[in-house]
């Protein structure tokens, strides 16, 4: 099957990019070997159309492979994470905008920045859009990129909206100096008057709802499922991953390691800490991967995703992110003194998980209040765009 074969790239490539994760670290943003491994796999391909050479996969086939891939490195998963995604978003565009984006080369990676931190002013035939925009992971390498906004209307108040801008239109701010996920490079960038036409605006009330023009065009059940809220599990598989990587590693040194003569192996209370942490990883994967296939099978059947879905994903992903930032900080305490120095993967693991854990769409106080009222029927409004 096609979505196990991307699975075994992924696993295959992950010793490789862990060999350069503290290179990434140092330069800020994942190097252009990595960038030329994700295109080389198609993970970008994963969602993406097959009339563009995709494979129209669904959303547990990003949260297999990000897995997988994180074992390597968080911060390299991450970026080839959020291209596939992007992919899947770009699918929901209006025709005219995915041939302009894939028409010519639908290899093209794109970055993103979702909050509407800029302003779109509307003019004959499109939006004028400025602004800073932040967090763009991969923005180095994406040919294009898509920023969230409030869209002026005609007859109601502004309205919540993607806006694709080709490289050419951005100037990126080179501010990643990061604690933790250092190698995502996810830095800002400016707009200044950038002209959008009517073609390249999305409206994200559309995507909520499952019925985007793209999923006119589109027909894979994938293309109706909400880019935020059910999406942000594709994201928590990256520090799930990394949380399983981590494990590895201390059960490695487990079984290799002797401290004053007695093996580590032989330590009960190692023992305990590697058993809970083991259990907590595998929790929050089957967590992931078994809501990202009940949604999958949902859409398949010819449904549509509602506030119940959005609810669930959120929580089911942001505590799936919880489970493995406390498998890795257990581990993480019992490394000892050699577990601060920086030639040891643990150490970025541990500020690579808690540094993802930060992102609003997996951080768990927001997620679980939004889980909590749409259970007790007070509703979600104000959670996300249209909500």
């Amino acid at each position: 099957m096609p979505g196990d074969a991307l699975v075994a790239r992924a696993r295959a490539l992950a010793p490789l990019w862990r060999e350069r994760s503290a290179g990434a670290e140092a330069q800020r943003r994942v190097p252009e070997e990595t960038i030329a491994d994700i295109v080389a796999a198609k993970f970008p391909r994963i969602c993406q159309p097959a009339r563009f050479g995709g494979l129209e996969l669904g959303l547990d086939s990003i949260c297999a492979v990000s897995m997988e891939l994180a074992h390597g490195c968080a911060s390299q998963a991450w970026v080839s994470n959020v291209y596939s995604e992007h992919a899947c978003v770009v699918a929901l565009f209006p025709e005219q905008a995915q041939q302009e984006v894939w028409g010519e080369n639908p290899q093209v990676l794109v970055s993103s920045s979702y909050a509407p931190s800029g302003k779109a002013e509307k003019v004959a035939g499109g939006l004028l859009v400025s602004g800073r925009y932040h967090f763009s992971s991969g923005v180095h390498h994406a040919q294009w990129s898509f920023v969230g906004g409030m869209v002026p209307s005609d007859d109601g108040p502004p309205y919540p909206a993607l806006m694709l801008i080709p490289a050419r239109d951005r100037r990126i701010i080179d501010n990643w100096h990061a604690v933790g996920m250092a190698a995502t490079g996810s830095c800002d960038f400016e707009l200044d008057h950038v002209f959008v036409p009517e073609h390249r605006v999305l409206d994200e009330n559309l995507v909520f709802e499952g019925r985007t023009p793209g999923a006119q065009v589109n027909k894979a059940p994938v293309y109706r499922m909400p880019q935020r809220g059910i999406a942000q599990m594709a994201l928590a598989s990256v520090p799930v991953g990394a949380a399983e990587g981590a494990v590895e590693d201390f059960a490695q040194k487990m079984r290799a390691t002797a401290v004053r003569g007695k093996r580590m192996a032989d330590a009960e209370n190692l023992q305990l800490r590697l058993a809970e942490s083991a259990a907590e990883s595998e929790a929050a994967r089957r967590l992931i991967l078994g809501t990202a296939r009940e949604i999958m099978a949902k859409l398949s059947a010819g449904a549509y995703t509602d506030e119940h879905d959005l609810a669930l994903a959120s929580r089911n992903a942001a505590y799936a992110v919880k489970l493995a930032q406390r498998a890795v900080a257990r581990l993480f305490e019992a490394s000892g003194g050699t577990g601060m120095f920086l030639d040891n993967h643990l150490q970025r693991t541990f500020r690579d998980v808690y540094a993802a854990g930060g992102h609003l769409g997996i951080a768990w106080d927001r997620n679980a209040v939004m889980y909590s009222r749409e259970r007790l029927g007070l509703g979600i409004k104000g959670f996300y765009p249209g909500r």
